[in-house]
């Protein structure tokens, strides 16, 4: 009886806690229930499908996961290929995984909160809460600089030098993570800007880093906690994070690159020592699932599961060109633009990352669709650019 008795009192542990555990994934987007509603069939699934394990097999790639909602249903939620190809640790839809600038659409959506809230304005001069960028100048020019503001910062028009050609000490500000964000951002305000704010466009990490200390400044918390608290909460992130313990940081998928060879290599880890410094548009982690509840919230303009998150005003503001001239690359705030309509608004937002995740959000489709990997963004281009082309078949 007693035996009994503790394997009933067990039992009920366990089904509570896993009634908690479930609970507490909030985080998700409900499976579809009927293809034909959605004019997919199976077979067009299964297409996407064979081509994720083709590249697996034929070593493009180590692992990846993709996702792909309808309507507010997914559809297609799947993964292939290895974590660790040593270890041959399967890569499972649930992997925490760095999405690089990725991260930069989330922080627009911070910032945009915050705006909401009356605690921010996008055209507020970042001097306001930034002193040292009072006095910054433009190399080899004469005239007072333009204020820079929130707005430039996110658009990538602020004046700050891209990411690419750099100095090395310019490359250190942004890739350096022992630094806390506050002393990298004060070293940024040391250096002339490349161009007056507003009157270009250069991507740019520099910008993003900006906007999240004045963020900082103005809430007098870290950006981790002002994240959590203005967005992942709201929309039940609870795995999203810029700062991963180092004890979950070694269940991260192991990085790869393509040698000219065919073989994948495994790239230095990050996940030794401690994180201090946050790059508010690169560093951030996440999942599958809340990178595609994260797409619909903006999907839905704003609302995420009956919540607004954020107002039907910044969603479009977000999905407004931006850049000041006709460029290469149309954007919005935290977001690249296509379908752009006579009002200068996208139906088409996306953005890739340097590790190879990506998010599109089709708003005249209703289509969300997530991809991870741990790959450069050069190297898993063909099939990203296939499993686009899949949609586009399965979506005319």
């Amino acid at each position: 009886m007693k035996a009994y008795h503790q394997r009933l009192v067990l039992a009920v542990v366990l089904a509570m806690s896993t009634r908690l555990y479930a609970y507490g994934q909030v985080a998700t987007l409900p499976l579809v229930t009927d293809l034909d509603s959605h004019g997919v069939t199976q077979k067009q699934l299964d297409t996407v499908a064979e081509t994720m394990q083709d590249a697996v097999e034929q070593q493009q790639i180590a692992g990846c996961s993709f996702l792909l909602a309808h309507d507010g249903e997914i559809l297609f939620r799947k993964a292939f290929g290895y974590a660790d190809i040593d270890s041959k640790r399967p890569f499972t839809v649930d992997e925490l995984v760095p999405i690089a600038s990725v991260s930069k659409p989330f922080l627009a959506s911070v910032i945009m909160a915050l705006v909401d809230q009356g605690k921010l304005n996008l055209d507020d001069p970042v001097e306001m809460y930034l002193p040292a960028f009072k006095d910054v100048n433009v190399r080899g020019n004469t005239l007072p600089v333009q204020p820079m503001t929130l707005r430039h910062l996110l658009s990538h028009t602020a004046g700050f030098w891209g990411n690419k050609g750099i100095s090395a000490e310019k490359i250190d500000l942004i890739r350096n993570f022992q630094r806390p964000l506050r002393e990298a951002v004060s070293r940024m305000a040391t250096y002339e800007l490349e161009y007056q704010p507003g009157t270009r466009f250069v991507y740019s990490g520099s910008g993003y880093c900006v906007a999240g200390r004045v963020a900082e400044v103005v809430l007098g918390q870290s950006l981790e906690t002002i994240a959590r608290e203005t967005l992942f909460q709201p929309l039940g992130l609870q795995h999203t994070t810029y700062l991963p313990s180092n004890t979950i940081r070694q269940t991260v998928p192991t990085a790869y690159i393509r040698q000219a060879n065919g073989t994948l290599q495994p790239q230095a880890s990050r996940s030794e020592g401690d994180l201090r410094f946050i790059l508010p548009g690169g560093s951030l982690f996440t999942t599958l699932d809340e990178l595609a509840v994260f797409g619909c919230m903006h999907l839905n303009d704003g609302v995420c599961k009956g919540r607004r998150v954020l107002s039907e005003e910044s969603i479009t503001e977000m999905r407004t060109v931006q850049s000041p001239l006709k460029t290469a690359r149309t954007y919005g705030l935290g977001w690249s633009l296509d379908r752009v309509n006579e009002s200068g608004r996208a139906h088409h937002m996306s953005h890739g990352g340097a590790m190879g995740a990506y998010l599109v959000v089709d708003r005249k489709r209703e289509l969300v669709g997530a991809f991870l990997v741990c790959q450069t963004a050069k190297q898993v281009a063909e099939l990203k650019n296939k499993l686009l082309e899949n949609l586009k078949l399965m979506f005319p």
